[in-house]
Formats: C-alpha cells, structure tokens, sequence
C-alpha cells in the first residue's frame, strides 16, 4: 500500500482511515496519508464542520502507532501535529508571524490558516494509534461560511501552493516531529509549542463557558493540555478544551 493515498472525493478522510483500521489492512504502514480534493463531512474540534473548496486546500489524516506513549500522553500528539503545520508553513510556503493557537489551530498573525483533529484508541495505558487530521488552507481566495478569520497561504503570498507537493512535505513535517516523540525527546516538543504560542507573552481578552469576560495572560500549557492563564489581579485559572476561548 502506498504510504500517500489521494482521493477525489470522500464523506472524511478519517472515516477513510477508520476503515483501514478497522479491517486490520495488513500493509497499512504507519505515516500513511489519505488525502482528499473534497470532504463531504469533514470534522474539525467538537463536531465543528472545515470549510475548504474543492480541491483547493490540504485536507488529509495521517495514522500513527504510538504504542511508546501512556494513555495521558496523548496531548503530546496534538501539540506535535500543529508543529508540524507550523513547520511546513514556515519551511515551505515560506511565511512569518505563525503560531498555534491553544490547543491546536494555527494561526497567521490574527487569522486561522489550520485546524488538527486528533482521534485516538487507547488499549489499556498506552495508545493503539492515532488518527491526526489536518486541514491546511492553500489555494482558496474566497471563505463562505460563518468562520471569522479564514485565511490562505494565495491570500498571503499571492502564489499558490501545489496540492500533492503539499501532501508530500506535510507528511514529511509530521514524521520528522513524530520521530522526536519516538526517540523520547518529548519535552523538546512541550518547548517548541510554548516558544511558538499565539498571544504567549501579554494580557489578552477571554471569556469563559459562563460568558464572564476578562483579561488574562498565559503562564503555562500542562502536560495533559489545560491551560493556565493568570489574570491581572494575580489569580490563577485553569481551563481544559472549550471551557474558554479568546476574544479576537
């Protein structure tokens, strides 16, 4: 089995995946990529949909065997995924100012150029595999849907960026920073994220699930991925995944 698999269209490319694992695909290897010219039902966070045009964007999974990490670990593969876009978008489309926004959108300056959405099985205490999807924003000038702050590497760079060229490179990203994590250097990983992450250093506006708005800057991600923020009276709060979100 090929180790890039492109398709023209699917419902999502970790169903695609799923599939594979499911029937127990003897030659499926890991690192092996599925990508699509189109999802028809493609995931991001929390059941939230990824706008992309036909054809226009990267849009693939990737799947991963990390039987070497522990069960609450697994952050580290989301951390490592979005290192991975931040790689390839400074490497190869050659841009600046990228950075992840807790926990796993990356961002050019204010606007959001990719999204990761990690499904994993665990088998006792450690991971079975990992199923890491990404949605890369390449070729399309123009953003329907109600989503803020979309933005293109054409938009920035006015050049576009060849689809199955992008599948190559992004894989390569993952599988090097996948290999750092394999040969036990996980906190390079940790420190890599912290160093490139959005609005790390200063007090910016939040809200959290109740709808209270305050100033707070960040003062660490821990290990499983809850994020500590210190508001300006000195109190500490910690927050796991859609308990709060910044106000752009």
């Amino acid at each position: 089995m090929d180790t890039i698999i492109h398709l023209a269209s699917t419902t999502s490319t970790n169903d695609e995946m799923q599939k594979l694992l499911n029937a127990n695909t003897p030659d499926l290897q890991e690192g092996t990529l599925i990508y699509a010219d189109e999802q028809t039902k493609g995931r991001g966070q929390v059941g939230n949909s990824w706008e992309s045009e036909t054809g226009k964007n990267l849009t693939g999974t990737i799947v991963l065997f990390p039987d070497f990490l522990k069960a609450d670990e697994q952050f580290l593969i989301t951390q490592m995924g979005a290192l991975a876009v931040v790689d390839f978008l400074t490497k190869y489309a050659h841009l600046t100012n990228v950075t992840v926004k807790w926990p796993n959108d990356v961002y050019w300056n204010d606007m959001k150029i990719s999204g990761t959405l990690n499904e994993a099985m665990l088998m006792g205490k450690s991971i079975a595999y990992v199923m890491l999807g990404v949605g890369i924003n390449l070729n399309q000038s123009t953003f329907r849907s109600d989503a803020p702050n979309p933005v293109s590497v054409v938009q920035i760079t006015g050049q576009e960026f060849n689809q199955t060229k992008a599948a190559v490179l992004f894989r390569q990203c993952v599988m090097e920073r996948y290999m750092q994590l394999a040969n036990g250097d996980g906190s390079d990983i940790r420190r890599d994220y912290m160093a490139c992450l959005y609005r790390k250093d200063g007090f910016y506006a939040y809200a959290d699930e109740r709808g209270e708005r305050f100033e707070a800057e960040i003062v660490t991600i821990h290990p499983a991925g809850e994020f500590e923020l210190r508001l300006r009276s000195g109190e500490h709060r910690t927050y796991l995944f859609k308990q709060v979100h910044y106000i752009l």
